[in-house]
C-alpha cells in the first residue's frame, strides 16, 4: 500500500513527492537493517544452541555416584527446563512492574490526500502528518501496584514450582539408581541358581555317560531345570540393561547407559528415627511444597481479581507531542506538552463479567487448597505407614542375613571337611538375603526422600 501511495503521488506531480519518497526509502533501509540484525541474532542463537547440544554429551564420571546423579537436576535438566523458563518469565514480568522508567515513545505517520471544498483545477492536496508522542504514567490509582503484587506472587509461585519439580525429579532419579542396583543383585542370585542347576545336570550327565549311575529321565529332569534357570538368568540380564537405560534417560541423556555404579551410604536414612504420626503430619502440613503452591495460587487469584478491577480505574499521564503537518494552519500545534486524564465511564456487562469470573477463579483456588490438604493428610499417613513397615522389614532382613551368613560358614566348613554339604544352595540363599536386605534399605531411603521432597529438605546431602 505504501508503494501504491508513492506511485500515486508521483503521478500527481506534487512538490512533496520527493520528500515522501525519501521517507519511504528511509523506512525500507530501516527494515533492511532490522532484518540484518535478526539474521545476526539468529546465528548467535544457533551457535549457543550448538554449544548446548555439545555440552549435553558430557556424561557423568564413572563409577556413577548417587550424589552426582542428583546434582544433575539443577543444571538445566531437560525435564525441569520448562519450569526454569516459567521462573525466568515471572522474573522478567516482575522487573517490568518494578521499573520506574515506564516511558512510552510512539510515532504516528498518516499520509493522506483530501479534496478541497472549492472547485479548482487541482482540487486534491496533501493533508498528511507525522507525530512523535512521548508519554509517561503519573498516577494510575493502584493499577500498577496491584499488577506488581501479582507479579511478585507469580515469581514466588514459579520458584516454589521449580523447587518442587526438582525435588520430585531427584526422588525419581534415586528410584532409578536403586533399580539398577537391585537388578544387579537379582542377576547375581539368578546366575548363581543357574550355575548350580548346570553343575547338577552336568554331573549327572557325566555319571550317566561313564557309569550309567542315573536314569536318563533324571538327567532330563535336571536339564529342564537348568534350561528354565538359563531363561530366567537371560531375562535378568536384559533387566539390568533396561534399568541402566532408564537411569540414563532419567538423568537427561538419550544415549547414555551407565555401566558402573557406586553403592551409596544409606546409614543416615536407615538409622533415622521414625516420628509419631501427628508429628510427621504437622511437619508436612507446615512445610509442604504442594500446600505452599496451592496457597500461592489462591493469593495470585485474589490479586488477579484486583488487577482486573483496576482496569476500570482512571489514569493520569504526562504527554509530550511534536507534529509535522503537510498543511499547517493556525489551529494546528507543531508541539505540545500537557496532562492526559483518562476516566472509564461505563463498561456495561464487561466489568460485571470480569468480577464474576475473578470470583470463580478465587473459589476454585480455595477449593484446590482444601483438596490439597486432604490429599496431603492421606499421603502423610501412607508415608508414615511405609516407614514403620520398612523398619520392621529391615529388622527381619538383618536377622535373615545374619542367619544366612552363619549357615554359609557352616556349609563351607563341612565342604572343606569333605562331608555332605549344600554349599552352592547356601551361597545362593546368602545372595538372596543380601538382595532382600538391600531392597528394604532402598525402600526405606526412598520413603524418607519422598518426605524430604514434600517438606523442602535436601535429598541425600552427602
Amino acid at each position: 500500500m505504501i508503494g501504491e501511495w508513492v506511485n500515486g503521488k508521483q503521478r500527481d506531480g506534487n512538490r512533496a513527492t520527493m520528500r515522501e519518497v525519501e521517507i519511504s526509502k528511509c523506512v525500507v533501509r530501516c527494515m533492511q537493517s532490522i532484518g540484518n540484525c535478526f539474521v545476526l541474532v539468529s546465528c548467535i542463537y544457533l551457535l549457543f544452541a550448538a554449544a548446548t547440544i555439545s555440552d549435553a554429551n558430557d556424561y557423568p564420571i564413572e563409577p556413577l555416584r548417587l550424589a552426582d546423579s542428583l546434582a544433575l537436576v539443577t543444571n538445566h535438566h531437560p525435564f525441569t527446563r520448562g519450569s526454569e523458563l516459567d521462573f525466568d518469565a515471572a522474573q522478567i514480568n516482575a522487573e517490568f512492574h518494578s521499573a520506574s522508567n515506564r516511558l512510552n515513545l510512539e510515532a504516528v505517520i498518516v499520509p493522506q490526500r483530501v479534496d478541497r471544498a472549492a472547485p479548482k483545477a487541482d482540487s486534491s492536496l496533501d493533508d498528511g502528518y507525522a507525530t512523535l508522542r512521548l508519554s509517561h504514567p503519573l498516577y494510575d490509582f493502584g493499577r500498577n501496584k496491584a499488577a506488581k503484587a501479582e507479579a511478585d506472587v507469580e515469581v514466588e509461585l514459579a520458584q516454589q514450582g521449580l523447587e518442587y519439580i526438582r525435588a520430585q525429579k531427584q526422588v525419581e532419579i534415586m528410584r532409578r539408581f536403586f533399580d539398577v542396583l537391585i537388578a544387579d543383585f537379582e542377576y547375581g542370585v539368578k546366575n548363581e541358581k543357574m550355575t548350580l542347576a548346570f553343575l547338577r545336570y552336568n554331573r549327572f550327565q557325566e555319571e550317566l555317560d561313564m557309569h550309567d549311575a542315573h536314569a536318563e529321565v533324571d538327567v532330563l529332569d535336571l536339564e529342564t531345570i537348568y534350561r528354565e534357570q538359563f531363561v530366567i538368568r537371560q531375562e535378568a540380564s536384559y533387566d539390568r540393561l533396561n534399568s541402566r537405560r532408564n537411569l540414563g534417560m532419567e538423568l537427561g541423556f538419550t544415549d547414555y547407559v551407565p555401566r558402573d555404579l557406586e553403592s551409596p551410604d544409606l546409614s543416615a536414612y536407615v538409622e533415622r528415627e521414625v516420628p509419631e504420626l501427628d508429628q510427621l503430619l504437622a511437619d508436612i502440613l507446615a512445610n509442604n511444597y504442594e500446600m505452599r503452591l496451592a496457597q500461592l495460587k489462591l493469593d495470585k487469584a485474589i490479586l488477579a481479581a484486583q488487577v482486573s478491577d483496576s482496569k476500570y480505574q482512571p489514569q493520569l499521564d504526562a504527554v509530550l507531542e511534536a507534529t509535522q503537518w503537510e498543511q499547517p494552519t493556525g489551529s494546528r500545534n507543531s508541539a505540545s506538552i500537557g496532562l492526559r486524564f483518562k476516566v472509564p465511564l461505563a463498561a456495561g456487562e464487561l466489568r460485571k463479567r470480569d468480577r464474576r469470573m475473578s470470583q470463580i477463579a478465587i473459589e476454585r483456588a480455595r477449593a484446590k487448597l482444601v483438596e490439597t490438604e486432604y490429599s496431603i493428610r492421606k499421603r502423610a499417613f501412607d508415608l508414615w505407614k511405609a516407614l514403620t513397615l520398612n523398619h520392621v522389614n529391615l529388622n527381619a532382613a538383618e536377622v535373615r542375613l545374619n542367619f544366612r551368613d552363619q549357615y554359609m560358614d557352616r556349609a563351607r566348613t563341612l565342604y572343606e571337611l569333605e562331608e555332605r554339604s549344600d554349599l552352592g544352595d547356601a551361597q545362593a540363599e546368602l545372595l538372596r538375603a543380601l538382595l532382600e536386605n538391600s531392597r528394604v534399605q532402598f525402600n526405606l531411603t526412598l520413603t524418607w526422600s519422598e518426605i524430604d521432597a514434600l517438606t523442602g529438605k535436601p535429598i541425600y546431602s552427602h
